[in-house]
């Protein structure tokens, strides 16, 4: 498969991250005993030895760092903005200089009943950097988002939208990932884990006709969190898709296989 092709379905599964916490309002493991009160900034810092998103692997097995800052953790609006440390497009296109994901998002965030939340907004992927003209040529993988998300108890499900492009995929506008996650805390410090996810592409790709939706795929996590305190914790996870691994293949790593990786995060 093409080069060109191998970096709309990269950037494809960049779309993603954290819900009130990171880009693209995917669920992630809490906190062990985290309680969230109601504070207008907030955020974290995390050190990850793999950057995983929607399964497939962003910084292509390698160390990667993300800092974030959220505005009003409580009812009501809310938004944020995160960076990640990435790899993947200076590899797959030479000259280009991207190291980055900026992600920004907004919504209006509710807690209702026993337990229940919910929320909706608008989430912007962008890949500051310096680009260079390829052959054939490739478009740039920034795009925007529209997430609806609800929760009770440790469960939810997030739906994410395409408004744009997906990610830099062409005539994929209204392309969606549905994503159902669960979470149990095990003790005092301790919480159990697991999320599935499932990507529907639209469309056709201009040059050759065929559908988008061979890329469709399900990505499937399962991970343990501790509490260590003083609002640290570490995260152990394992990230897996059903993608065909000749697709997302990149220098002999296969970004969509099965990943093991550790999280440190410091909340403040």
């Amino acid at each position: 498969m093409g080069m060109k092709t191998l970096g709309w379905l990269l950037a494809a599964s960049c779309a993603y991250t954290t819900p009130a916490a990171q880009a693209d309002d995917t669920p992630e493991l809490p906190t062990p005993n985290a309680v969230a009160p109601a504070s207008l900034l907030s955020g974290d810092v995390q050190f990850r030895t793999n950057f995983v998103a929607r399964g497939i692997s962003q910084s292509q097995g390698q160390p990667s760092l993300q800092a974030e800052l959220d505005y009003n953790s409580g009812d009501g609006v809310y938004g944020g903005v995160d960076g990640d440390s990435i790899n993947w497009i200076n590899q797959l296109y030479p000259g280009d200089d991207v190291s980055l994901e900026v992600d920004g998002w907004l919504g209006y965030r509710r807690h209702f009943g026993s337990g229940w939340s919910t929320k909706a907004g608008f989430v912007r992927i962008q890949f500051p950097g310096r680009y260079v003209q390829q052959s054939p040529p490739a478009d740039q993988p920034n795009a925007t988002e529209a997430f609806a998300y609800l929760a009770w108890n440790g469960l939810s499900t997030q739906l994410n939208y395409a408004v744009t492009n997906y990610v830099g995929t062409p005539d994929s506008k209204g392309t969606v990932h549905l994503d159902v996650s669960v979470s149990r805390p095990v003790g005092a410090a301790w919480t159990l884990g697991a999320e599935l996810g499932r990507v529907a592409h639209t469309g056709h790709d201009p040059t050759t006709g065929l559908p988008n939706s061979r890329f469709d795929e399900t990505d499937y996590k399962l991970s343990v969190a501790c509490d260590l305190g003083s609002g640290m914790s570490l995260t152990l996870a394992h990230t897996w898709t059903s993608a065909n691994p000749s697709t997302y293949t990149l220098n002999g790593y296969d970004l969509a296989g099965h990943h093991t990786w550790l999280s440190l995060e410091k909340d403040f």
